[in-house]
Parts: C-alpha cells; sequence; structure tokens
C-alpha cells in the first residue's frame, strides 16, 4: 500500500487553480496553488488550469473543484468562501469497467430515463433512451451536452442527466455486476451443478444472467429474486456488465412484440403450466399468462414470491416491479418486466402461469393493486433477495430490497 501510495505522489504535478466566482454583485477571485493531478468542475464559476476542466455545483458555501491531467488520476477540491480548502479526495481513474474506461463513463442520473437526441438539441429527434444506473462512453463533452455510445445507440444527452468522472465512476463500481452470457440457443439454468438435475428456465444465445460464483465445470448465477441456479460453463462468457441504453426502434419492436404475444394468448384458452420438467421448458405457460390482466399477472409473481409475507412484504415485491416497469430498462409492461430473461425465476419455470390459471390469493391480488395504485414502502427499489443472502438494504419480513 504504502509502495502504492509514494507511486502515486510522485506522478503528482504542481498547478494553480484560478476560479472566479460570483455571488450577487460581488466577484471573488480565489488563486490558490494546489498539488493536484485530475480535471473537473466548478458551480457558477470559471477555472482555468493547465489541462481541462469541468464545473460541478457545492453548496451556497463551498464550491466544490475537480481538477487533473489525462495520467488517470484526480483529485477532488472544495474551497470555502474564504478561499480556504476544506477538503480533498484522490480519485483514480486509470483502467475501465464494463469495457469502458473511466475517463470515458457517463453515467444515467435520473429517477427513470433520460433520452438520447440526434443533435444537441432538446428539438431534435429522440434516437434512445438511457435508463438509471446505465453507462455510456463519451464520444463528445460539450458545456451542455455529451455525445455517447451506449448499446446500439449513439447520441447526445444533457449533462443536467449524466454523471462524469469521481461521480461516475463511484455509481458505476456500486452497480457493476459479474454476468454469464449464453453462447448456444437453448442453455439450460439447473437447480443443482448436474446434467440430471431439474430446470429453472431456458436462456437464449445472448441472454444473461448474474454470475455469482464460478465453479469450474459449473457457474452457479442468481435471479433477481435471489434464487441460485447453475449453467455449464462450457456455454457462457463471463463478464462484467453496466446496463446500456436503448434505441427507440428497439423499444418499439419489445412493444410490438408483447401486443403480438397477447394477441396469440387471447386466441386461445390459457393453460395449465406444472413443474418444469427436467429435460424441457415451453414457452407454453409464458403465452398463456399474457392473456390475464395485469392485476392477476403480478398477483401471481407477488405470490410466487412472496405469498407467505406480510402484506407491505407482498406489496414490497410489487413495488420492485412496478419500478422496474418505471425504468424501461426491464421491459415496457409489466407481462415483459415479470417474463424478462434471468430476471424471476418463478415466470421462467411456469409457476407464474400456473397460479394464473388456478387464481392468485386474494391477499396478493390486494398487495398488487395497492402497488398499481402508487403504495410503496421501498422507495425506489428495483432489487430483492433472502435477508440470508446479507445483501444490505431496506429488510421487510424475510426479504432485503435495494
Amino acid at each position: 500500500m504504502k509502495n502504492r501510495m509514494h507511486a502515486c505522489m510522485a506522478a503528482v504535478t504542481a498547478w494553480v487553480v484560478v476560479a472566479v466566482i460570483t455571488q450577487g454583485s460581488m466577484q471573488n477571485v480565489w488563486a490558490t496553488g494546489k498539488t493536484i493531478t485530475k480535471s473537473y468542475t466548478v458551480a457558477s464559476a470559471k477555472m482555468t488550469v493547465k489541462d481541462t476542466a469541468s464545473v460541478s455545483k457545492g453548496s451556497d458555501s463551498t464550491i466544490d473543484i475537480k481538477v487533473g491531467d489525462n495520467a488517470g488520476s484526480s483529485i477532488d477540491i472544495r474551497i470555502d468562501e474564504q478561499g480556504n480548502e476544506t477538503g480533498s479526495a484522490p480519485v483514480d481513474l486509470s483502467g475501465e469497467i464494463a469495457g469502458i474506461s473511466y475517463k470515458d463513463l457517463a453515467m444515467a442520473n435520473v429517477e427513470e430515463a433520460v433520452n438520447i437526441r440526434a443533435e444537441s438539441s432538446e428539438d431534435s429527434d429522440i434516437v434512445g433512451k438511457l435508463y438509471k444506473e446505465c453507462a455510456g462512453k463519451i464520444l463528445e463533452r460539450g458545456s451542455g451536452w455529451t455525445r455517447i455510445e451506449t448499446g446500439e445507440v449513439t447520441g447526445w444527452v444533457k449533462n443536467d442527466y449524466l454523471l462524469f468522472d469521481a461521480d461516475a465512476r463511484k455509481l458505476a463500481d456500486s452497480v457493476v455486476q459479474k454476468v454469464a452470457t449464453s453462447k448456444t440457443s437453448c442453455l439450460r439454468v439447473r437447480k443443482e451443478a448436474s446434467q440430471d438435475a431439474g430446470i429453472y428456465d431456458l436462456l437464449a444465445e445472448g441472454d444473461t444472467i448474474e454470475v455469482v460464483e464460478n465453479l469450474g465445470d459449473w457457474v452457479s448465477v442468481e435471479f433477481s429474486d435471489g434464487t441460485v441456479g447453475y449453467v455449464s460453463s462450457e456455454y457462457v462468457d463471463i463478464e462484467d456488465w453496466i446496463g446500456k441504453g436503448e434505441t427507440i426502434e428497439s423499444i418499439k419492436a419489445k412493444e410490438e412484440a408483447e401486443k403480438k404475444a397477447r394477441a396469440a394468448a387471447s386466441s386461445k384458452p390459457a393453460q395449465k403450466s406444472g413443474e418444469a420438467s427436467s429435460s424441457e421448458v415451453t414457452a407454453a405457460g409464458n403465452v398463456a399468462a399474457a392473456s390475464y390482466d395485469d392485476v392477476t399477472l403480478l398477483a401471481s409473481l407477488i405470490q410466487s414470491e412472496a405469498g407467505n409475507e406480510c402484506m407491505e412484504g407482498q406489496v414490497a415485491v410489487g413495488n420492485v416491479v412496478m419500478n422496474r416497469l418505471r425504468t424501461g430498462r426491464f421491459g415496457n409492461s409489466l407481462y415483459s418486466v415479470i417474463y424478462a430473461k434471468s430476471q424471476f425465476s418463478p415466470a421462467g419455470s411456469g409457476k407464474v402461469a400456473q397460479i394464473c390459471a388456478q387464481g392468485p390469493k386474494a391477499s396478493c391480488i390486494q398487495a398488487a393493486q395497492a402497488a398499481m395504485a402508487g403504495t410503496s414502502y421501498v422507495g425506489g427499489a428495483t432489487r430483492f433477495r433472502p435477508v440470508s443472502s446479507g445483501y444490505q438494504g431496506q429488510v421487510i419480513g424475510n426479504h432485503v430490497f435495494w
């Protein structure tokens, strides 16, 4: 650790930061000699540094200055109204995350989603959306807009809705996942690390699921509800993953696929779907579930995940689904959110469809109605796990939400 610190200190270059701040009719010019290593910003201020500079809002009494070079490390400096430094912290911007250099990283700073536009104007066409906690690669950074590449969409996003530099790294590090991506058209997620074990779900080529641990011949994976399954390591690629933006064409295609699925389901009677067999899982149960109204569908998921929980715990599971729907990241309808690949294991196994066919419990219907009406116990949480998983968050009953 000491050697690393000495190496970092040796790379530091002394610069002078000049901040010109206008407060009402009074203009304060602060010139402070600082030993710093990166580039950044001051709210309502001009900064003069040897390299690039950006500006971030501080409080009424402080200004946050982040300055640096291109070497891959930075330092945050806070200056009060008297021009005194009140705190600083080094930030390493070398390396990359999920294939994006930290220096080129932009993260969505929104509750749901922000539009990606063809040009740097609010009058320009919307070409895609960047969802909460999703990342983009900076192609061109301006004073008000930044051009990013994210997923299959390239376009401009207002800087007001993005995080950069140290703030972007902090968020990215907190949400990055290790995922397994299927390399085959029909990858079985099994209940045990054995070819003879039962099946939770099937993954198509390109589908991803969160990794718990690489066990050699098998990889333990986890659905969003905490259910742990196993996939053969031979048929997956393991890598870091952060959510990306989506094109308008892709969003519309999903919506059209939803309509077709519902139309197909309504033309035939709903089928009862039992527990998945150990040899195969079909989509019949999923299509059947599409024919039910949203309350029944959500109530069926709640029952499969939290049927024995208190009312608050049941509503909280519904809150997670509704929060996911609002972000647009997991689908644009309740059905698509619930049946998103590698998310809720009871949906993939046919359990949700089975409950739909039999009719969910009255308490779960009440919980679904409450969640859809806006009652919330977990804020913007989009995930939950059993308390025994050790995850940190808000605990309700036997689940933790975050």
